[in-house]
């Protein structure tokens, strides 16, 4: 592991061992509802994504409560809550019980997610967060390809067995980040009181640069999102058949888990955050290169360079993401920030609505196309976000005008100080 701050490798070690209670009962969720209370596949799909979709809306108050409590003991509660609502799914007489169960499991989730990123930007400095996202995200790809295995043996046994398994590592999550008095490296800004939710979600709709990187983002988890379990498998279904769709998945699956595993750290040393335009200019022109490849691949090397390059975008354009808030995030309201980020899940639940939509009524390359031209909007996006003034300095030039003179001018040096030393993401205009 990089040489973070004990309280850092703390944090990540309990955020593998929590994924890894995910990815081992997450893949067997619908198989296990089927086996357990005879649910049809349009049920299921009702239930998954209906507290998915819970969820994503919780992140706002979620961020909210990141802000006014403790993220430690906030990641602890989520860890118990889960281990409940796992093992209660193993009684669930009916839908209704297993869709509130997964509601609390998919909003704790949420919340122990935010509550992470918001941490991992209080304990380090703004040049090693960019570090410690990535070695987190592929932390998540390795538990993801260890999980299934471990829950599929399990599966075999007894059908309930991946469930208690994924609870008891949701428990011992909460003891490896330590005791709850444990003190935390504490960040050096100032934090002021947090407002109410009301006054934060105000703060949040004025922030023009939050909601351009928000709709970047919500684009390109569009693109990204399911790729592999969404519009690819959708597409090679229609195109190739049942038989070749089993024969290429597995490869495609393949080169994915390698090449973020073996890419996601060392591209991320490599970021900084006055080059993150160009960054995620890099990402996206690279999903662009994989859509295209997939949309005229024939043989099997051929989608196997595909799915590398767009790999090495999702590589890039992932923990540029967070980066981007991360910049703009005012220290006592960074998980409301992230909060707000995470409403890009809505573009991942999107996906496959819209392009089997699409394949159903059109010819293949259109899905291609659209998705293409969401990625290039996302850059738009994100390139407009950076262009944006900040809400403080919008707000500070009308009050200006009515001053008089000698006030306007302590004004303007008190603008271009808070500029100078605050707006870091002026450094991000590239094009300039």
């Amino acid at each position: 592991m990089p040489r973070f701050p004990a309280p850092v490798v703390r944090l990540l070690c309990s955020s593998f061992v929590f994924v890894m209670g995910r990815a081992v009962a997450l893949p067997f969720m619908a198989l296990y509802l089927t086996e357990h209370l005879g649910l049809n596949q349009q049920v299921i799909g009702w239930i998954l994504g209906g507290s998915i979709f819970f969820s994503t809306l919780f992140s706002l108050y979620a961020g909210y409560l990141a802000d006014r409590l403790s993220k430690n003991l906030l990641m602890k509660m989520a860890g118990v809550v889960v281990a409940m609502c796992t093992v209660s799914l193993t009684v669930a007489p009916n839908a209704w019980t297993v869709l509130l169960a997964l509601m609390c499991i998919e909003s704790a989730l949420t919340l122990r997610g935010i509550s992470l990123k918001a941490t991992l930007a209080d304990l380090l400095p703004p040049e090693q967060r960019a570090k410690a996202f990535s070695f987190n995200y592929m932390l998540i790809n390795v538990a993801f390809s260890l999980g299934p295995l471990l829950g599929a043996w399990l599966f075999a046994i007894k059908v309930s067995g991946p469930l208690w398994l994924a609870a008891g590592f949701s428990l011992l999550a909460s003891q490896v980040l330590g005791k709850p008095g444990s003190p935390l490296v504490a960040t050096t800004e100032a934090k002021s009181s947090p407002a109410g939710f009301r006054a934060t979600l105000q703060v949040l709709r004025n922030d023009r640069r939050l909601i351009m990187f928000t709709v970047g983002s919500v684009l390109t988890s569009f693109v990204f999102g399911r790729f592999v379990s969404g519009y690819l498998s959708q597409y090679l279904l229609v195109s190739r058949g049942t038989h070749a769709a089993a024969q290429l998945l597995p490869f495609i699956l393949m080169t994915n888990a390698v090449a973020v595993v073996i890419l996601q750290y060392p591209v991320g040393k490599l970021m900084q955050q006055k080059y993150l335009f160009r960054w995620v200019s890099l990402g996206v022109s690279l999903y662009i290169v994989g859509l295209l490849g997939f949309m005229h691949a024939g043989s099997t090397m051929s989608w196997v360079v595909a799915t590398l390059a767009f790999t090495v975008g999702e590589v890039i354009v992932i923990p540029c993401e967070y980066m981007f808030i991360d910049m703009i995030a005012p220290a006592d309201k960074r998980g409301s920030y992230y909060g707000a980020q995470s409403l890009a899940m809505f573009g991942a639940a999107l996906n496959p609505v819209i392009c089997g939509f699409l394949l159903a009524h059109f010819h293949s390359d259109v899905m291609f196309w659209a998705l293409i031209a969401a990625a290039m909007l996302g850059v738009l996006m994100y390139f407009a976000g950076t262009r944006s003034r900040p809400a403080e300095d919008r707000k500070v030039q009308p009050e200006a005008e009515a001053r008089p003179a000698s006030a306007q001018k302590a004004s303007q040096v008190l603008l271009a100080s808070r500029k100078l030393a605050a707006n870091r993401i002026r450094n991000l205009f590239p094009l300039s």
